[in-house]
């Protein structure tokens, strides 16, 4: 919730946002730099709050995207959308590129506008070995584990050149 809180400062252009559910937890005190205790100007109660943030960039996948980068997460958009609007930048991965009459056919569906958007590459399965529902909608076990492994063990260059070779 403190990153969710966060992102969602960085994308209202706050510099910090109240956070519920801290009290109790050492991260305000191991963390100074990102959260502090305030008091409610409204009620007086006190308060933990986190620093905004405003990433530089911001890579999301989304399953479809026009050229201009607007792009709709037919899924669940969990942060992706918070993470978009807070960046300096976004690139955004997509399963595939639809044209823009689509977008402005039912254009409530764009979840992220173009002038938040610095790229967009196609990258059909990008969102893998993770799941990017409807398109594929289960974790893929074997490719979570050679993924995991790889980042533990400093080889992501070879998971990489794996996934290429159709390895993984």
């Amino acid at each position: 919730m403190a990153m969710i809180n966060a992102l969602r400062g960085g994308a209202y252009g706050v510099p910090f946002m109240p956070v519920p559910g801290l009290w109790g937890s050492d991260l305000i005190e191991q963390r100074p730099e990102f959260f502090r205790v305030m008091q409610s100007p409204f009620t007086g109660e006190k308060v933990v709050c986190v620093k905004s943030l405003n990433p530089d960039y911001s890579i999301i996948h989304v399953q479809e995207a026009d050229e201009y980068g607007n792009c709709r997460i037919l899924g669940p958009s969990f942060q992706d959308a918070l993470l978009a609007r807070a960046a300096k930048k976004t690139i955004v991965t997509t399963e595939r590129l639809v044209g823009t009459y689509r977008m402005q056919e039912e254009p409530k569906l764009t979840t992220v506008p173009h002038f938040l958007v610095e790229a967009v590459v196609v990258v059909p399965g990008g969102a893998k070995p993770g799941i990017c529902y409807p398109e594929y909608q289960k974790v893929d076990d074997a490719g979570m584990k050679a993924y995991t492994k790889a980042v533990k063990g400093g080889t992501m260059d070879e998971y990489l050149a794996g996934v290429t070779e159709g390895r993984f």
